[in-house]
């Protein structure tokens, strides 16, 4: 990328974020903006107070589990209904938490619920090796985690981008523990998207032939992208982010990546108290 492309970028406020082969992000250009200074004060004022933490978190985590239900009803036919009504008791249970550390609890069980039946929506051979691993970070040991952990990142640098734009500060979390380097709040934001944007490119991708074993190296590290690999990945990555998608609340219909945009403003009057209750994206 050259200079004249980074200051264009930088005067038009779009950060740009630098990665690793693997996903991960090595330096962040952030334009300056003194203009956030009062939504970054409140920001860190409310975080302060553990009822306000609680309230967010809550609302993420719920709308996740929810979206992590729909997806899974939606791409398998053998579904088992113990697993349904399960989830749908998480959601529940989430929403009305009345800790952090319980909530920690409901979005635990309904993880794993979740990724014990992810491999019932690929439709091809690969499936049964996520199947017997399960769900594995780093290193990521096959295709299937190795897709799934490089879309967690793509997602959390859109989340981070999504803060800047609106003048939140993304290491400065509710749900998530802020420790130098980790993006807390921009973890925070991409909970409700995890499943509809990460995990919904990994499923379509496998099954539509997208993403292949031949785009996958691995070694002794674990299972990592080729380079095609990664150029396959980001062409499906873009037609997602590009999707539109009607909030069942507001009524706006928006591509994903404004959508997030939107949900980190959402979060922004929150905290300042231009709005009173958070909404965010479900999908049925």
């Amino acid at each position: 990328i050259s200079t004249q492309a980074l200051h264009t970028l930088s005067d038009r406020g779009i950060p740009v974020a630098f990665l690793t082969a693997a996903g991960r992000t090595a330096a962040m250009l952030d334009p300056l903006d003194s203009a956030s200074a009062e939504t970054r004060r409140a920001q860190v004022r409310r975080f302060d107070a553990p009822a306000a933490c609680l309230e967010l978190s809550r609302a993420l985590i719920a709308a996740k589990i929810v979206n992590q239900r729909t997806l899974l009803m939606r791409n398998t036919d053998d579904l088992p209904p113990t697993v349904v009504s399960e989830l749908a008791t998480q959601a529940e249970r989430a929403q009305n938490a009345a800790a952090i550390e319980s909530l920690r609890g409901h979005e635990g069980q309904a993880a794993s619920l979740y990724f014990d039946n992810f491999a019932r929506m690929i439709k091809s051979d690969i499936a049964s090796e996520f199947d017997a691993n399960g769900r594995q970070r780093r290193p990521a040991p096959d295709p299937i985690n190795s897709a799934l952990s490089f879309a967690y990142s793509m997602l959390t640098h859109e989340c981070t981008a999504a803060l800047r734009v609106a003048r939140l500060e993304p290491s400065i979390g509710a749900f998530h523990v802020s420790r130098p380097g980790r993006p807390a709040l921009a973890l925070d934001l991409m909970e409700p998207f995890r499943p509809l944007i990460a995990d919904s490119i990994v499923i379509s991708a496998f099954n539509r032939g997208e993403l292949k074993p031949g785009h996958f190296l691995r070694t002794a590290a674990g299972c990592a992208f080729t380079d095609h690999g990664r150029k396959a990945f980001f062409a499906v990555y873009g037609r997602r982010m590009a999707d539109e998608v009607t909030h069942p609340v507001f009524g706006y219909r928006l591509s994903y990546r404004r959508m997030i945009i939107l949900h980190a403003r959402m979060i922004a009057a929150w905290l300042l108290g231009e709005v009173p209750t958070l909404a965010f994206l479900t999908t049925r």
